[in-house]
This record gives C-alpha cells, structure tokens and sequence, in this order.
C-alpha cells in the first residue's frame, strides 16, 4: 500500500497543478478587487450626485414668523406630481419638516400659514396661487431664483399668511426629478436640507 502511494505521486505534475490552482485563485482576486472598485466607485458618484443638488430659499424680510403656529394645504394645487404616490411622498415629508419646526397642521379656516408645492415643469415655470385674484404670489417684482439653482424638474414649495394674502417664504430644490433612479431620495434628503433654513433668522 505504501509503495502503490509512492509510486502514484508525481512531484512535478503536483506542482503544476498547485500553481495552476494559485494562478486562478488570483485571477478570482482580481476579477472581485475589480468588481468591488467598480461597485464602491458607482457608490461614491451617487453619493455626491445626491448631496451635491442645490437648495435655496427666500423669504418677505418684512415678516416676523415667530407668530406662525398652524399650516394648511391650499385647497388647490397646480403644478403637483403626476403620479398620486410620488405626490402622497412630497406632501408626507413636508408635513414632517414643518411639524419638525414646531408648525400644527389645522383645517384651512384654522391656519396661519398657507402650503403649497409644485414641481417645475420643463421649462422652469412657476405657477402662481391666486385663486380669487387678490392675493400676491410673489416675494418681490423681481424676485428670481439664486444662481446656479436648477429649475428644470425643480421641487417649489411656498408658505402663504393666509389673512395677509401673500407669499412668505419659498424653498427651492434644484432638479429634485433629474434622475428617474434617484427621485425618492433626492426629495427626501433635498426637503430634509431645505427645512433647516425655517424659519428664518430675525430681521434685524
């Protein structure tokens, strides 16, 4: 038995197969280092694509927010997400960051503030609330957004003083429905950042 086991072995093809083993076992190494890399990069490129999107915010530097205390949705709202899910999300996560500030959501006889939001339409347009003709949906004449700021499949959302009939406050996330793959969390992460400017600070 012992000499049948000697004889059997053969120390070069035994080498062989030990580097052919360890030849492909690199291979292996390589192609997973190489598709780990390529995974870890796709990563990091989502990454900055989503925290790189732009908000901004202007407000009536005339107003003093610290009375605001109830919201409403307006009854109306144009410009709104087509699909009913995407529009359940935008308005579920408004209604978290502005109850995070400490606003209670009232019925409309009831509230303070007016809220609305809408998303821009290819061209960048805004659509104005007015409903009875006498309200002002505008900050100011001249009023235009910051530089840099994408409006094209942009996230608008105003707040209104529902007795003073007028615009307040409007918040801007840049191109929030650029990309189709990353519209859920471009709307949560973009309002979740853009809320953190409300209120504003003080006029002094």
């Amino acid at each position: 038995m012992i000499g049948g086991t000697l004889r059997s072995y053969d120390p070069v093809h035994s080498e062989d197969c030990k580097e052919m083993e360890i030849g492909s076992g690199e291979k292996r190494f390589r192609h997973v280092s190489r598709r780990a890399g390529l995974l870890a990069l796709m990563v990091a490129w989502t990454c900055v694509s989503a925290y790189g999107q732009k908000v901004t915010y202007d407000w009536d530097k005339d107003v003093d927010f610290t009375p605001y205390r109830t919201y409403a949705w307006v009854p109306d709202l144009p410009g709104k997400a087509a699909t009913p899910s995407t529009d359940e999300r935008i308005r579920g996560n408004i209604d978290v960051q502005l109850q995070l500030t400490g606003l209670k959501r009232v019925p409309p006889a009831q509230a303070a503030l007016y809220v609305r939001y809408q998303v821009t339409t290819d061209k960048g347009q805004i659509a104005s609330f007015n409903p009875d003709g006498q309200w002002r949906p505008s900050l100011s004449p001249d009023a235009k957004p910051s530089a840099g700021t994408t409006m094209k499949g942009s996230l608008i959302v105003d707040l209104y003083d529902r007795q003073m009939k007028k615009l307040v406050w409007r918040g801007i996330v840049s191109g929030a429905f650029e990309s189709r793959q990353e519209v859920n969390y471009r709307i949560n992460k973009g309002l979740s950042k853009l809320f953190t400017y409300y209120p504003p600070p003080p006029t002094k």
